[in-house]
């Protein structure tokens, strides 16, 4: 899908990720010169960033024909770290956080 269109449409879509349970916040990313596109989400526990792994939210992305060679990656928040270079932490933080990269 080119970037622009994508542009267009992810304002539409963002309040549906919004809504997910437990999610703090979602920042979403554009290359357009790798014709890319993802995301990087906070939740607030490893429980929740299942739920929604296991959403359809995630298997209307997952199967969306226009995108492509979708990869998740699930981390931990170094916190100390994070917070010393501004990171829109929540607190206090919880023990396990994850980020789903798109």
């Amino acid at each position: 899908m080119p970037a622009e269109e994508l542009k267009k449409i992810m304002p539409g879509v963002a309040p549906r990720f919004s809504e997910i349970p437990g999610c703090s916040w979602k920042i979403w990313l554009i290359n357009e010169d790798q014709r890319e596109a993802g995301g990087v989400y906070l939740f607030e526990s490893a429980m929740e960033l299942e739920q929604f792994l296991n959403s359809n939210l995630f298997a209307s992305v997952a199967n969306n024909p226009a995108f492509s060679n979708l990869q998740t990656n699930t981390f931990s928040v170094a916190e100390a770290a994070s917070v010393i270079t501004g990171a829109p932490l929540i607190s206090p933080m919880p023990s396990m956080s994850g980020s789903a990269l798109e």
